[in-house]
């Protein structure tokens, strides 16, 4: 489900993953927060939520990519280290390349070792990445593209798509 930027994910899958629990499941629910989102109070107090009832199989991506919907987040609120953050109200944290598909699956495994608190895999990215008319630009959260950026775009993702596709088939045969 989406819940835009008010936080609201955090409490739902706090909830399916305390459901899951409940009814006996080992299921991972996995949920996606942006670091402008992590602005939001619901966000928090679901993190001490999660911890104090060690809801291990609930693991958290956030995109880190320093901007949100008004500018920078360094600019509307600075939240520092982020992952630091979420290590102090009790989570299991990582940080990895956000563009690299293989550390994320290596995050995942490891946060799936952990069963006794939830897990934050910090995501370290830049918004735009590879769209050189959008990467690095404030107002990129609600910009419009032409017909031809989109296609430069699509093409780009294609090439990094079955780039990273490769290296995944590498290294699970290494």
């Amino acid at each position: 489900m989406t819940t835009g930027s008010l936080g609201q994910g955090m409490s739902t899958a706090i909830g399916i993953a305390l459901g899951a629990r409940l009814n006996g499941s080992d299921a991972y629910t996995f949920l996606i927060l942006g670091d402008g989102e992590c602005n939001e109070g619901q966000v928090w107090e679901g993190a001490m939520f999660a911890a104090h009832n060690k809801l291990g199989a609930l693991i958290a991506f956030v995109d880190w990519n320093k901007q949100q919907l008004d500018g920078f987040t360094k600019d509307i609120i600075d939240m520092g280290d982020i992952g630091e953050k979420f290590k102090a109200f009790g989570w299991h944290t990582q940080t990895v390349d956000g563009h690299d598909p293989g550390k994320i699956k290596d995050a995942i495994a490891e946060a799936k070792s952990v069963r006794d608190a939830p897990s934050a895999i910090i995501l370290d990215t830049v918004k735009g990445h590879g769209c050189g008319f959008a990467e690095g630009i404030a107002a990129n959260h609600h910009m419009n593209f032409t017909r031809e950026q989109i296609g430069n775009a699509i093409e780009v993702q294609e090439q990094r798509l079955e780039e990273a596709r490769a290296a995944i088939t590498v290294r699970a045969l290494s």
